[in-house]
């Protein structure tokens, strides 16, 4: 949703004084997504309605290991036999 679209929903809490819980409801939006917005107009008017870059793009978040384990299972004819053989491996239950 663009910046005039989340204005025209928290403008009825603005300038009617309808609760944003009474908005989350009617409009289907989360109340804490209507809170930020609201926190965000109060801040910086309509244009911090504006969506913003995320401040992680472009930055992985998942442990290398964890990605070469689940390649490590992909390629196979049976992926499913690999997950339960990895699972129940001596290794992974701290027997060696």
């Amino acid at each position: 949703m663009d910046a005039d679209g989340k204005w025209r929903v928290l403008r009825l809490h603005v300038e009617d004084q309808i609760p944003l819980a009474a908005l989350a409801r009617d409009t289907g939006i989360g109340l804490r997504t209507l809170e930020r917005w609201h926190h965000r107009y109060r801040n910086g008017g309509i244009s911090a309605l504006e969506q913003q870059p995320r401040t992680d793009s472009g930055h992985k978040r998942t442990k290398g290991a964890l990605v070469a384990f689940v390649e490590h299972l992909a390629p196979g004819p049976d992926p499913a036999s690999r997950l339960c053989t990895a699972w129940l491996s001596p290794k992974r239950n701290g027997r060696n």
